[in-house]
């Protein structure tokens, strides 16, 4: 029993009527205490919510939803669509990685192999940069998926296979005799750390139906690609699954529009003669099979009835609101995939200040899903697999320390001269370096400034005054006199002589 209960209990004999107002004041309390959302009643009934983990979420609906996204990216125009730009601004051209090491030599080495490396076939068919997408496009799609490193002729960590996640088995599930788990076909260890994953030799689904039982492989050659969104989350969830239903069902109401739009085309003439009259003296009804039932309508159909017959014309009428409603459902479902102008192609209501503050917006999601997914789930870890591979083969353990920097795609700008000045305006202020500008474009910083040199030695030696060079024309045109540029002799040589 609470303490106030005490005291109302011992108040109540002597004064009933404070103890009724103080019972009145604590049951309001109580009230104004209780979250709307925790209450059970009307209002939440039917709202499931177990306290379940994160693994077992993922359990209970993960294939469903695997197989569902695949569905709608197949058949559902605006999931294809949304998933082919989630992909290609998320991996673009690729995620290039800048290596870097206090000695020189080993840095270009350590840059030419990986360079060679992710430009070949990586493995056998298309380059590190093709396996990226297919690693972004699955993770999307299907939850997560596995990169297996197997060697090649020349030591480990030479082939990179991709792999969905049907390969792995999710059935195997509990405990092991060494203290160890399984859960969802990943192995644990006594110490928490992943030791193995469970894969069938073939995908359940191949065409050849032989995926055979899964064994265990071990962790050290897998990379496991996926998003973690709750701690101790073993694998991941496809990122359709909360806009799945929503994306069907827009896909039924436009059926159901599109109909609706047959039908009211369709709308033909139904004449009736009289009584008596077995036709009309105008027309003919030979050929017509007077015993068949028409049960569909065509445009501009004229159908002639039996005498005595009684027939209701049939006049679908419009229903508005259909295209706003679709257009506001499909706004929902961009915000969590990409803006609503890329994914459906529609900016008949956007101006660049609402493009604008899409992309921004979309930027920050790009900026989660590249640094805290693909890049350390997928592309670092092949970066340190390369570098452990060159300092065994080469016997020199400085590749083991060499860093990376990893350059994004180019984010396209909505209007760039604006976006440009902006970014010249943090560079000149001293907010942004010029080789973090140059990095976010892919470009190496050193060898871009040692290309503009030999270009500007070229450009002085040949005597040519460019009226894109701001050592001699600012933006405006104007000659950049206080910089204390000398041109060129012969321009030199004209000046004196004038």
């Amino acid at each position: 029993m609470a303490f106030g209960d005490v005291i109302d209990a011992a108040i109540a004999p002597f004064a009933p009527q404070w103890a009724a107002r103080r019972l009145v004041a604590r049951a309001g309390l109580h009230a104004a205490r209780e979250f709307d959302a925790a209450a059970r009643g009307r209002k939440t009934k039917g709202w499931r919510r177990p306290s379940t983990s994160a693994d077992a979420e993922d359990a209970r609906g993960q294939i469903v939803l695997r197989n569902g996204g695949r569905d709608l990216v197949r058949n559902n125009k605006y999931a294809a669509a949304g998933v082919r730009q989630m992909v290609a601004n998320m991996v673009g051209d690729g995620i290039s990685a800048q290596l870097s090491h206090p000695d020189k030599t080993i840095m270009a080495r350590a840059q030419a192999d990986w360079d060679t490396f992710a430009e070949g076939k990586v493995d056998g068919e298309g380059d590190f940069y093709e396996h990226q997408k297919l690693t972004a496009r699955s993770i999307i799609v299907d939850g997560d998926c596995l990169t297996m490193w197997q060697p090649d002729d020349n030591g480990p960590n030479g082939r990179m296979i991709g792999l969905e996640a049907d390969y792995l088995d999710l059935s195997k599930l509990g405990m092991m005799s060494d203290g160890g788990r399984v859960v969802s076909g990943v192995q644990y260890g006594k110490s928490g750390d992943r030791t193995a994953y469970w894969l069938f030799p073939s995908h359940p689904g191949d065409l050849l139906m032989q995926a055979g039982i899964s064994e265990p492989v071990d962790a050290a050659i897998i990379d496991h690609v996926r998003e973690r969104l709750r701690f101790g989350e073993t694998r991941g969830a496809s990122w359709l699954s909360s806009v799945a239903m929503t994306l069907r069902d827009i896909g039924d109401i436009e059926d159901a529009v599109r109909m609706q739009q047959k039908l009211q085309s369709c709308l033909g003439l139904i004449l009736s003669p009289a009584e008596g009259q077995s036709g009309s003296p105008l027309t003919s009804q030979q050929g017509t099979d007077r015993g068949a039932a028409i049960e569909t309508l065509r445009p501009g159909m004229i159908f002639r009835t039996q005498p005595g017959e009684t027939v209701n014309t049939l006049n679908p009428t419009q229903s508005g609101g259909a295209v706003e409603f679709i257009r506001q459902q499909l706004a929902a479902v961009s915000a969590n995939m990409v803006p609503y102008h890329i994914m459906t192609g529609d900016v008949s209501q956007a101006n660049y200040s609402s493009l604008r503050a899409a992309m921004l917006g979309h930027w920050s999601l790009l900026d989660d899903w590249q640094q805290h997914v693909m890049i350390p789930h997928h592309s670092a870890p092949a970066v340190k697999r390369r570098m452990a591979r060159m300092a065994l083969t080469t016997g020199d353990k400085r590749f083991l320390q060499v860093k990376a920097t990893w350059a994004t795609p180019v984010r396209r700008f909505v209007d760039p001269v604006k976006d440009l000045m902006g970014e010249l305006i943090e560079i000149r202020s001293g907010l942004k370096l010029l080789a973090k500008s140059l990095a976010e474009r892919g470009i190496n910083a050193e060898d871009h400034m040692r290309a503009i040199k030999a270009m500007n030695d070229q450009i002085d030696a040949l005597g040519l005054a460019l009226d894109s060079d701001p050592r001699r024309l600012t933006d405006a045109g104007v000659l950049q006199l206080a910089t204390g540029f000398l041109a060129p002799k012969g321009d030199q040589a004209g000046k004196s002589a004038d």
